[in-house]
């Protein structure tokens, strides 16, 4: 019986695991390959490993891959791959956990910076506009223990930074779709559920996949909810987060913070530019996206990737199936 045939579309796949998963299929890189092999190839791919959605996987394209299968991605999340222009019967796989424990890091690290007003003391020294302190008022830093903290998605990162969280003597209140059985942590569903982590968090991690249901899932009446002095966190998709509203909130409520590594989208392309002056805002604090970047370097993810796609090599059912009809609705992104 011939061998099932891999296309790996990017360069992040290290050559140890090309030859491990080379013993149970044909594999090719569509670096190697000029645009006639690869459209020749096209009908006769079985699986794909992508990481960021290649542009030469258009829909005239994917509909030649009459024998695709499943495609797995090394991204944790999935929303940058083009359901609706998909065959129904090939199935998508997240990465979900493989970034987990770096990406909640890169998380407290955003909040702690927040609830200590890191980046406001540095720039203060820095430009000799503070002296050195042996007080502090009342709301200049936050001090976390015995305070709540919120994760919204209790998946891999939202679990590990729970964890965290209780190494700083946080109690933590999860908002995931199915009940949480974990000591110390108090399980909310549904939109009432939701409704309460952000009232009664006094810091919240959002930690959820950008789906049809879940994009802008917070906005002004949501952000409304929220303690006056409460703190977000983002490390999942801007989307998930009412730029404009969040923009608003911030400049009427100058003791709430947000902390963000990922940003919105502009052409189909996340993209660090914003429809409103964020960075003028002292309650703002924003980097590049390096959390998933982070975790990548440790060599996890592909690592993840590239073992759930030897399940199915070995005919076992593949971990991290999502279900289509979650992402229908939602344009195809990039990362």
């Amino acid at each position: 019986m011939p061998k099932p045939i891999l296309l790996i579309t990017t360069d992040v796949v290290d050559k140890r695991s090309v030859q491990t998963l080379s013993k149970y299929a044909r594999v090719f890189s569509s670096a190697d390959l000029d645009e006639a092999s690869l459209i020749q190839l096209f009908p006769s791919i079985d699986i794909l490993l992508v990481f960021f959605w290649p542009s030469f996987l258009i829909s005239e394209n994917l509909s030649r891959m009459s024998k695709l299968r499943v495609i797995q991605s090394i991204l944790a999340g999935v929303n940058h791959i083009p359901f609706a222009q998909l065959n129904k019967n090939v199935i998508v796989c997240s990465n979900a956990g493989a970034y987990s424990n770096e990406v909640a890091e890169y998380a407290w690290a955003l909040l702690l910076s927040a609830a200590k007003r890191i980046v406001d003391f540095h720039n203060a020294v820095k430009t000799e506009q503070s002296t050195l302190r042996r007080t502090l008022g009342g709301k200049e830093v936050t001090i976390l223990e015995e305070r709540t903290l919120g994760i919204l998605g209790y998946g891999g990162i939202g679990s590990a930074g729970a964890q965290i969280g209780k190494g700083f003597g946080m109690k933590s209140y999860a908002f995931s779709r199915e009940l949480v059985r974990e000591k110390g942590v108090r399980s909310f569903q549904g939109d009432k559920g939701l409704l309460t982590v952000l009232a009664e968090s006094d810091a919240v991690i959002v930690a959820l996949p950008l789906t049809a249901l879940t994009n802008k899932i917070i906005g002004s009446e949501k952000l409304a909810t929220m303690k006056r002095d409460a703190i977000l966190v983002n490390i999942a998709r801007g989307e998930l987060v009412d730029e404009t509203a969040l923009y608003e909130h911030l400049k009427a409520n100058p003791d709430f913070r947000y902390a963000t590594d990922v940003w919105w989208y502009r052409e189909g392309k996340e993209s660090l530019k914003t429809a409103h002056p964020f960075f003028e805002l002292p309650n703002f604090i924003g980097t590049p996206h390096v959390s998933g970047p982070s975790g990548l370097a440790t060599g996890k993810p592909v690592k993840f990737a590239v073992e759930n796609v030897m399940r199915f090599l070995r005919g076992l059912k593949p971990k991290n199936i999502v279900n289509p009809a979650e992402y229908l609705v939602t344009d195809r992104q990039e990362y």
